[in-house]
């Protein structure tokens, strides 16, 4: 559906109603089609007052699309990927946010609700920023575009802080929670890896190629958007290693942990075992013991028999300590 129609010009600005036709009779100069979800029959309407090119609409139709920047005669058709939060869940899914650039409009298509916020981007129109309103629309383009990757920036921002929760938790408490929310946040770095890779160059040709409706000082912009996609796709890169090595640190605890509870019950086996192995024995060889009964506390060989049991799981104590078993 519309979101919002705006128009500006260098000195004023214009929230229009949702009637498209109506808006473009009576914009300022430049319009902004803000379009979230979009239904065919909004996809036709715009097809048919722009003249856009079939295959446009019908990549705004089916999602899932690789970024691209594809030049017409009047107009520019650039496809981005951004990755939004699903409700109520901590897993990441891509979505498409299609641009029309042309002379003296720009529309926006974002296939999915819960993505990039251009709210502030209304606001700064609304308000009359002075530094969009005495650009073009190529500019706007930018201030969009620049809002969407910093979108990515911010969400590996969230990505770095579990990282080093998690980087503090691993080697104390290496638990099997942990791990699966070290493989969940893996996969989030996947996905946001695969979105913004190949959006490298989209922003390049923005920012090199000689686009006629992009000024050359609106391109010395974009190059600064293309520096933060280079910036997403190494951060995306590090964050990839250091939760790799969030795994092996976790493998290594575990081996250890594993390690120190097997040498425990090899020192309980021995100290069990040897005593048990005398006393077997003693019961083997005097079975007078059994005869007597407690006269044979007033025997020295009981006492002796007793004796050695102690003497060995003490030597087999203190040999294990030695050994800092």
């Amino acid at each position: 559906m519309i979101k919002r129609i705006l128009s500006f010009s260098k000195n004023d600005s214009r929230l229009h109603d949702d009637d498209l036709k109506k808006a473009l009779k009576d914009n300022l100069g430049i319009v902004w089609v803000d379009i979230i979800e979009p239904t065919v029959e909004e996809l036709n309407l715009l097809q048919n007052t722009f003249n856009f090119h079939s295959l446009t609409i019908e990549d705004c139709l089916e999602a899932n699309q690789r970024p691209k920047l594809e030049e017409y005669d009047d107009y520019i058709f650039v496809i981005l990927v951004g990755v939004r939060k699903l409700p109520d869940q901590d897993e990441l899914e891509p979505y498409q946010l299609a641009f029309y650039l042309g002379k003296n409009y720009i529309i926006t298509i974002r296939e999915k609700r819960g993505g990039i916020s251009l709210k502030s981007v209304h606001n700064k129109i609304l308000l009359k920023n002075n530094r969009i309103l005495s650009h073009k629309a190529g500019f706007l383009s930018y201030v969009i575009m620049d809002s969407f990757i910093d979108g990515y920036l911010d969400l590996l921002e969230e990505v770095e802080d579990d990282i080093e929760e998690i980087e503090e938790i691993v080697v104390h408490k290496p638990e099997r929670e942990l791990l699966d929310r070290t493989f969940d946040l893996r996969t989030n770095i996947l996905i946001i890896f695969k979105a913004i890779r190949p959006q490298r160059h989209v922003m390049r040709g923005l920012s090199v190629d000689e686009i006629e409706l992009i000024s050359e000082s609106a391109r010395t912009y974009f190059t600064d958007v293309y520096d933060h996609v280079l910036e997403a796709n190494d951060l995306c890169s590090s964050y990839r290693d250091r939760v790799g090595g969030i795994v092996d640190i976790y493998l290594s605890s575990a081996s250890n942990k594993m390690n120190d509870t097997m040498r425990l019950i090899a020192v309980l086996t021995a100290v069990i075992t040897i005593p048990n192995l005398i006393a077997s024995f003693g019961g083997i060889n005097f079975t007078e013991f059994a005869d007597k009964g407690i006269e044979i506390l007033k025997q020295w060989p009981f006492w002796t028999f007793i004796g050695t049991i102690i003497f060995a799981t003490t030597m087999i104590i203190i040999i294990f300590r030695k050994m800092k078993l």
